[in-house]
């Protein structure tokens, strides 16, 4: 493919399509190409790049859906973007409060349209619900209407005004009336006029150079005038709040003992490459610079390049401008919205630890670190394929101090760490001496792997290598067997294919490009 913006718009429509796609039904070649536009010899390529760095994954019948390394990367923008993962609780204390549904919905310029970012729902038998990602008509409905209230004329003349119910508004000088109420109120009311059996209201926000709306949504038959004049003022406070909240910086990881990250493919030396570093830059929170070299040096390509790159960025939405910095922009926040935070490293990873234990014929688990609680847990496990083999439970937690999983954790975290743990006895060959489990954080931390012999579950034998996310220990990857066939083992060539796994598990997780400081 030749350089150039064309090759920008093939690459972002084919990621757009690949994340508007539900996973359980991908795209073959043909629709995608009928859908996007481009011939089917266009888009086997763009897929096939995409592949190659994992924001594309190719099934066993030769169709596409969205790779693991796109939903890492939404993953990081919901944890650092203030109008996802720092509104999310915002949205569920407000939910509470007004015992309604709350909607965070984003204005689309380039659509023309908005989108549901988060929802909040409270419990109840009956209640309203939108998917996040579900796009909503700005002319219908309160949330719509309270971002169309916050822009120019001219975007109320451009749009179809579709009748969503028999109560829309359709007419253009009815809705420039309720608009102007909308503005010196400070808050829209939509009753049936989106949904036949809603009733809502939504105040207008503001934050990170995006224009939204938080939307409080209840049964029309169960809301009457009381109740939207008591949820009015609940809403617009809400969302005086979220235009206030800012950025949050990944946060850096305690200091630990952490070895070199393997190294990334981050050259920019393709197109492809140089999107899924513009992705990954935006998805930081932090304000990208837009000009000249600065850009360049971030994205790994050359001034020109990289400025045509931007522009595409602007155009789409998936980047903003603000103060002279790009930022996340509505179609890179829809796209975080339908692919959603990650619950759990493990459904990304399966594919990993399954040709693992092909490999190995032992029963393999992965163990994810929470670094906010300092816990471990076993999420996942793939049984072997030997006649015997050891069975382990997911949904586990796994100690620090006792077995290969943990231990091969706890001897990349801060040498502090180990003070605060509790040693608890859980077999006979449980360490219980600390001295003696320094040393074997020492000689683990020296080869990178841990052993565990017997220590957490009887007769079993464990080898774990650890994996990393940005240069902070993330988890680790285990083979269990049988104790009895612990002598058996080539401990070095087993943690060898541990720790390649690992490390593909790393590279997936980890940025591959970071922004400069502001």
């Amino acid at each position: 493919m030749s350089a150039g913006p064309a090759v920008n718009d093939r690459i972002l429509a084919t990621l757009d399509a690949l994340v508007r796609r539900p996973t359980d039904q991908p795209w073959g070649v043909r629709e995608l190409a009928e859908d996007t536009g481009l011939s089917r010899s266009t888009v086997h390529r763009v897929l096939q790049a995409l592949t190659e760095r994992d924001l594309a994954t190719q099934t066993a019948h030769a169709t596409y859906t969205s790779g693991p390394r796109l939903r890492v990367l939404m993953d990081r923008l919901h944890r650092s973007h203030p109008l996802l993962g720092q509104a999310r609780p915002l949205a569920q204390d407000l939910a509470a409060a007004c015992d309604a549904t709350i909607l965070l919905s984003l204005y689309d310029p380039a659509r023309a349209d908005a989108f549901v970012a988060l929802t909040a729902v409270p419990d109840g038998p009956v209640r309203y619900r939108l998917d996040p990602g579900r796009p909503l008509p700005l002319h219908a409905g309160a949330a719509g209407r309270a971002i169309l209230a916050e822009l120019t004329p001219d975007v109320l003349a451009r749009l179809d005004l579709t009748a969503h119910t028999d109560e829309t508004v359709t007419d253009p000088a009815e809705l420039e009336d309720l608009l102007g109420q909308a503005r010196a109120q400070g808050v829209t009311v939509s009753v049936g006029q989106h949904i036949a059996l809603a009733a809502g209201v939504a105040a207008p926000l503001h934050a990170a150079g995006l224009t939204g709306a938080l939307s409080a949504t209840r049964l029309r038959h169960e809301t009457g005038p009381e109740d939207i004049a008591r949820l009015a003022p609940l809403v617009r406070e809400a969302a005086d709040q979220a235009s206030r909240l800012t950025p949050r910086r990944h946060p850096l990881l305690p200091q630990g003992h952490t070895p070199p990250s393997p190294a990334a493919d981050d050259s920019g030396g393709s197109a492809t490459a140089r999107v899924e570093n513009l992705i990954t830059a935006l998805c930081t929170a932090a304000p990208l610079p837009t000009g000249g070299r600065a850009l360049a040096r971030v994205l790994h390509g050359n001034p020109a390049t990289t400025a045509r790159l931007l522009d595409t960025a602007l155009t789409s939405g998936l980047a903003v401008l603000r103060e002279e910095h790009a930022l996340a922009g509505p179609l890179l926040m829809r796209w975080a919205a339908i692919l959603g935070p990650l619950e759990s490293t493990g459904t990304l990873v399966a594919p990993d630890l399954h040709a693992l234990a092909r490999e190995t014929g032992e029963t393999i688990a992965l163990t994810e670190y929470d670094q906010t609680t300092g816990t471990a847990r076993m999420t996942t496990v793939v049984p072997g394929s030997k006649p015997i083999h050891y069975s382990l439970s997911t949904d586990a937690d796994v100690p620090l101090t006792a077995g290969a999983a943990g231990k091969a954790i706890l001897a990349f975290l801060p040498d502090r760490t180990l003070d605060d743990l509790e040693l608890v006895p859980y077999t006979d060959h449980t360490p219980l001496d600390r001295a003696r489990i320094v040393t074997d954080l020492l000689d683990i931390r020296a080869r990178g792997w841990a052993t565990g012999d017997r220590e957490r579950i009887p007769d079993a034998y464990g080898i774990a290598v650890p994996y990393f996310t940005d240069h902070g220990i993330a988890g680790s990857i285990t083979a269990t067997v049988p104790r009895h066939r612990a002598d058996q083992l080539d401990p070095t060539d087993l943690a060898a294919h541990l720790a390649a796994t690992a490390a593909a598990v790393t590279q997936l997780l980890s940025l591959r490009t970071t922004p400069p400081a502001p």
